[in-house]
């Protein structure tokens, strides 16, 4: 995500707005023109997995009480009035629903229900994707899985992941493609190992290699962690890996394209970066895992016997501002660098996740990043610079931070869904809003407006039992979070659901101007949102209705 972060100032919004990354420019490797990587960029990659504030700003507003589309509003940016007319509702709820997606999974025996996913952009093109994968399975796991008697879906491997990019979308748009098959083929070689070399092995070409490991939720976590380095190191490694096939700046009439040229192309998911999250639900163990690397989310909504709710926050973000990431990487450079790791809250003052797929100007050496920058201004680009204070890469590690829930706890628990979404979604309301929002949109999606001080009272939340992860903001109804009202308009898409009130609630009036400010200026006032959730409902599960 290019551009300044969400921020609420006056009736908006209540944080300051500051870059993903700063101070860079943009370059022609990674404009948001950029189709980004082609099927040639994938391809190579996936080959070489298989065989080897931007200142803060003020918003004011003066629309007149015109009625429709006439209504005129002005924002000042960095200094400069600038005036937009508002939508109507028609291309409103177009810009809301437009990209709406989902199933009904309809597989007995596969615990997921349903799923729902929607975006809304705010980059031009929006650098957020999304992927759904079910995978069937032919075998089990366990022995007493192999000798049970089989249901449609029971074995079933569900893969929900959420991407969500910056310095463009050629990182995420890669990963959009190539994360679910490779945290498969992943898995893929864990069960031939589990099962003694049976099952999956035909998808792997080195199961005739078993160490004897177990499919439990320890193996399983650390396999999903070997599929997302394995993949970054891959797409970090490829621009470095080609550098001697560029032996020098090529003349004007050479024929297209030149190793040049192949080699920026291929460098783009490189040299642009993006954050992660993955839900895996595993039918046939009855458990869930959830691999998070940058500050995507992932928050679970479980129901009790007696119908309350609890809120499951599965991930903690991943950023500067967090203690524990401080930490961790200050313990992971020398001492020398402990103020100079982290610097207001940034990777070395630049970047803001601390994790992220790409982003290999972090990664890459000195002399290593020389190489590519050289090849870059033969072709009349510029690329990424390093920070001065680069002197013992690596800085940023894709290696994610693996959560795991049994599906069917012991406490007699229901897991009815799970929210995974891009940091869009979660600058604008917290964990536990957005897990009374589907509690109470299960139970009326079509409801006059809810003061949000009300709606923790008509869905009480359990209270917290451990540390809240970071970032633990105000709990719904209280403090800064009680002010304004929800909206319940009837959405058939739960994201959606949650995407409008992310967007001022139940303030149709400034969800209005914030939408109908586009182009490079409405990613001052909002970022990319992308939204899946995922239902858990065994009374529907396998129902062919919606």
């Amino acid at each position: 995500m290019l551009g300044p972060r969400l921020a609420q100032t006056s009736r908006l919004t209540s944080r300051v707005c500051t870059p993903r990354f700063a101070h860079l420019r943009a370059t022609r490797g990674y404009a948001s023109k950029s189709e980004g990587p082609s099927a040639a960029t994938t391809g190579l990659i996936s080959l070489g997995f298989i065989v080897a504030a931007a200142g803060a700003y003020y918003y004011e507003t003066r629309a007149a009480t015109f009625s429709g589309h006439d209504t005129k509003f002005n924002i000042r940016i960095a200094g400069k009035d600038r005036t937009y007319s508002r939508k109507t509702d028609a291309e409103l709820e177009t810009m809301l629903t437009e990209h709406e997606d989902g199933q009904v999974i309809g597989r007995r025996g596969n615990p997921v229900f349903r799923w729902d996913r929607n975006w809304v952009g705010s980059n031009e093109p929006c650098e957020d994707r999304s992927a759904v994968d079910i995978i069937p399975r032919s075998a089990g796991v366990t022995d007493q899985a192999k000798h049970a008697q089989r249901v449609e879906g029971d074995r079933d491997i569900g893969l929900f992941s959420i991407i969500d990019g910056h310095a463009g979308d050629a990182t995420s748009k890669l990963l959009a493609k190539a994360l679910h098959p490779t945290i498969t083929l992943e898995l893929a070689g864990l069960q031939a190992e589990a099962s003694g070399g049976k099952g999956w092995n035909v998808l792997n070409p080195f199961s005739w290699f078993a160490t004897g490991k177990s499919w439990d939720p320890s193996t399983v976590s650390e396999t999903i962690k070997k599929a997302f380095v394995e993949l970054d190191e891959n797409i970090c490694q490829t621009p470095i890996n080609l550098l001697r096939t560029v032996t020098g700046p090529f003349t004007p009439d050479a024929p297209s394209p030149t190793p040049a040229q192949t080699f920026v192309a291929l460098a783009a998911p490189a040299q642009a970066g993006a954050c992660a999250i993955s839900t895996v639900v595993d039918a046939e163990n009855d458990d869930l895992y959830v691999a998070l690397t940058g500050d995507c989310r992932a928050v679970a909504g479980w129901q009790d016997r007696d119908g309350k709710w609890r809120c499951d926050i599965l991930s903690e973000d991943q950023m500067g501002e967090n203690p524990k990431e401080v930490e961790r990487m200050r313990a992971e450079h020398p001492f020398s660098e402990r103020d100079t790791v982290i610097m207001r809250g940034r990777v070395q003052g630049g970047l803001q996740p601390t994790r992220a797929f790409g982003d290999a100007v972090y990664k890459w050496t000195t002399e290593q990043a020389s190489k590519i920058n050289q090849i870059y201004h033969w072709e009349g680009l510029e690329s990424r610079r390093q920070r001065p204070t680069h002197f013992t890469p690596p800085y940023v590690t894709a290696e994610p931070v693996v959560t795991h829930r049994k599906l069917h706890p012991a406490n007699g628990e229901q897991l009815k869904f799970v929210v995974i979404a891009t940091d869009g979604l979660w600058d604008r309301i917290t964990s536990e809003e957005a897990t009374l929002l589907l509690a109470s949109y299960l139970n009326h999606p079509t409801h006059e407006d809810v003061p949000k001080s009300l709606l923790s009272q008509q869905f009480p939340l359990h209270p917290p039992t451990v540390p809240r992860p970071y970032p633990a903001e105000d709990l719904p109804g209280t403090a800064s979070r009680a002010a304004g009202t929800w909206s319940f308009e009837g959405d058939k898409n739960a994201a959606t659901h949650l995407i409008r009130n992310s967007i001022a609630g139940g303030d149709r009036k400034t969800r209005g101007e914030l939408l109908s400010v586009t182009g490079d200026k409405a990613r001052w006032l909002r970022d990319d949102i992308t939204v899946t959730v995922v239902f858990f409902d065994e009374s529907k599960a396998g129902s062919d209705s919606a």
